[in-house]
């Protein structure tokens, strides 16, 4: 148990409440009832799992020196106080998206690391290979 992360631990503990919920919404008591066990056992050991204090190491792209490298600049970018540029900050995140795409990083991640959706990430991308055709 110890390598199961806490994030699948509530993940898990969320399906197993929405099973139930279920159930109980489409009448079926008994189903439920069964549930229930199994919902509370499981809440317990969310509960009493300990906090990682670690997170644990990267693989892939993620784990890559260089790609670490980017994620820095773009979190000490982010750290500096509110009166810098938002033009400036919104082209530093958008060189930074199109660096991550030429990696082969895959939108999905790269949405995942500015909080974006895919398709704020594809619009980034699409403007950024329009730019960069008419200057050539």
């Amino acid at each position: 148990m110890s390598n199961v992360s806490r994030v699948s631990l509530e993940d898990s503990l969320y399906v197993l409440q929405l099973a139930r919920e279920t159930a109980l919404a489409k009448n079926k008591q008994a189903q439920a009832n069964r549930m229930s066990p199994v919902v509370d056992e499981m809440r317990n050991i969310v509960t009493s799992a300990p906090q990682a204090t670690t997170t644990p190491p990267s693989t892939g792209m993620m784990g890559q020196a260089d790609f670490k490298a980017l994620l820095n600049v773009r979190q000490a970018k982010a750290s500096q106080p509110a009166s810098v540029d938002a033009m400036t900050a919104a082209l530093e995140r958008n060189r930074l998206i199109g660096a991550m795409a030429e990696a082969n990083m895959s939108d999905v991640d790269i949405a995942r690391q500015f909080s974006m959706s895919r398709e704020e990430v594809q619009l980034v991308l699409n403007v950024g290979a329009k730019n960069a055709y008419g200057k050539k």
